[in-house]
């Protein structure tokens, strides 16, 4: 087997990998964000915010259930510091901390949310943290108004995240089964077809990543 097609059997099988473990984040990401949603709608912030940021830290490159969960969080805060429940405030603006620095690596996706998180801790800190049930429904309602104005999860742009690496993975395979000969001579039009494939995927990744 020729160095070509090693190569392309080699990306074929790095972007099916990377599709396993993006179906698989966003599969628990979806999960987290659902768990959180019914805590928040029973009026459970503790477990809301609990599961919006489990939903957070499961993070992919445009999966929308990363911006949906952090706007759950902030909401929450926003939501329980304006009507002076600031044990939940608390609670949600630690979770949006924790989640931009359990989720940094060579980058840090959420480096403005964490700047603002750390912001308003510190501003907090020095304030009583009595709560009490009546302060947690207002808290709830507040932050369900702020939620109103934002765009939930977009179940398309899940799929076609996922369909993205899968048809590129399947477009490395056509080149590498039907545009390569064992010598590693081009075949224009199996090769042709799998990059047609394989550009077809990336453009269904990029658009999803656009629309989260």
């Amino acid at each position: 087997m020729t160095l070509a097609r090693h190569a392309s059997l080699g990306l074929t099988l790095l972007v099916l990998a990377l599709g396993v473990m993006t179906f698989r984040v966003v599969r628990d990401g979806e999960a987290a964000l659902a768990e959180s949603d019914a805590a928040f709608h029973r009026g459970d912030l503790s477990n809301a915010v609990l599961f919006a940021r489990r939903a957070a830290i499961a993070y992919a490159p445009g999966a929308p259930h990363t911006r949906a969960a952090l706007a759950r969080l902030r909401a929450v805060a926003v939501g329980s510091e304006g009507v002076g429940d600031v044990a939940s405030a608390r609670l949600a603006w630690g979770a949006i901390r924790s989640a931009a620095v359990e989720t940094r690596s060579l980058t840090e996706p959420y480096a403005a949310e964490r700047g603002e998180a750390d912001q308003a801790l510190a501003r907090l800190s020095a304030v009583p943290a009595a709560s009490d049930p009546e302060l947690q429904a207002r808290a709830v309602e507040r932050a369900r108004r702020s939620l109103a104005a934002l765009p939930g999860p977009s179940a398309l742009s899940s799929v076609l995240l996922v369909l993205g690496f899968g048809t590129a993975a399947l477009g490395l395979a056509l080149v590498a089964m039907r545009g390569l000969t064992r010598e590693g001579r081009l075949l224009w039009r199996g090769f042709a077809l799998g990059l047609a494939v394989f550009v077809v995927g990336v453009a269904c990744w990029t658009f999803a990543a656009y629309r989260a």
